[in-house]
């Protein structure tokens, strides 16, 4: 009977290592030393992006006035959001996966897509026809929700990331695993171009170049921003770079760490000069998650202003609250937190 129990007792500790050694092998078991190697970033060719004249901020003060509050009853987990055409602001919602459309006053407006539409989506715009364009990352597909009521669905040479309309053209920010940044699209979803090669290795390091686009419509091209680069690139829609320059803050060349030779990740604590875009007539609004005592964060309160022609730096407010986006308007600024956006009347004391 001991001999039973002995070898059933030994049977079972070969199988329990066995599934361990397993476990390890597939990552169920997480508490495993892992081996990270640090890879420099470079730009191509060695052309680093522009310094600014300056390297000390502006500052003014400006004035705030909270107005709204688009809070739990309407919007649970704000991810996105952008001002398209009018002072209504449109918010990717992530606990129902919706766009919804909100008036200044917090009213909701209507809603884009149902529930299990989405599974993943990272951006969105309206087109010169008024139709919304959503972008889904995991189902690598763009929803077109149109005016009339109907619905399409594209599915684009490469995953898309961000997206922006200029008149009847849609520019993309794609993944960052590709060696050109960004793509144009016709709005019966073909695609026209894509450009932007900025680092050396650029498909294997490029998620440093997590980002933003916006749209300078009066110009017919966009402006990009660097989350984590600290740079300022203008494109127009044929793919040409107008400049590229740094931001006030002029953080360090951030660094990719290599897990275990299978998976990139930026090194923790990188700094985030850039959170956020927004333009207002001739001048581009970075809200910085940079502090003014040099500490760092994933929010921030410095909204940076530049010249939207050559990206050169003017001044600097500070805002109400910490924010991880912040969008400028003509009467209004839009600030997005984690959990709520607030409508601000504002002004900028020179």
């Amino acid at each position: 009977m001991f001999k039973i129990l002995r070898r059933d007792l030994l049977f079972i500790v070969a199988v329990a290592a066995v599934f361990l050694s397993l476990s390890y092998a597939i990552g169920f078991v997480t508490d495993r030393s892992t081996n990270a190697v640090e890879m420099e970033t470079a730009f191509r060719n060695g052309q680093r992006p522009a310094a600014q004249p300056t390297t000390a901020r502006v500052w003014r003060k400006a004035s705030f006035e909270k107005l709204a509050v688009l809070n739990s009853r309407s919007l649970k987990d704000p991810a996105k959001m952008q001002v398209e055409n009018s002072a209504d602001i449109f918010v990717l919602d992530w606990s129902d996966l919706l766009v919804k459309e909100f008036s200044p006053d917090g009213k909701l407006v209507r809603a884009f897509g149902k529930e299990g539409v989405f599974a993943n989506p990272t951006g969105f715009a309206l087109d010169s026809g008024g139709n919304m364009w959503v972008c889904d990352l995991k189902l690598d597909r763009v929803g077109i929700f149109n005016v009339d009521g109907s619905k399409r669905l594209i599915k684009p040479i490469d995953s898309i990331y961000r997206m922006v309309a200029i008149g009847d053209v849609m520019v993309t920010m794609v993944t960052l695993d590709h060696s050109r940044l960004f793509a144009t699209y016709d709005l019966a979803g073909h695609q026209l171009n894509s450009f932007g090669e900025l680092l050396e290795d650029q498909s294997d390091k490029g998620l440093v170049l997590d980002g933003d686009i916006v749209a300078d419509a009066e110009n017919r091209g966009i402006i990009y921003g660097g989350r984590y680069l600290g740079i300022l690139g203008s494109y127009d829609l044929e793919g040409k770079q107008r400049y590229l320059v740094q931001t006030i803050d002029s953080v360090p060349q951030p660094t990719v760490l290599n897990i275990d030779g299978r998976m990139r990740k930026v090194k923790p604590n990188t700094a985030r000069p850039v959170l956020s875009l927004s333009i207002l007539d001739n001048e581009l609004y970075v809200l910085s998650g940079v502090s003014p005592d040099g500490t760092e964060g994933s929010a921030g309160k410095i909204m940076d202003v530049y010249n939207k022609q050559d990206g050169h730096y003017l001044y600097s407010w500070e805002l109400p609250l910490g924010a991880v986006e912040a969008t400028v308007t003509s009467n209004y600024i839009y600030i997005r937190s984690n959990r709520e956006v607030t409508v601000w009347s504002f002004k900028s004391n020179t």
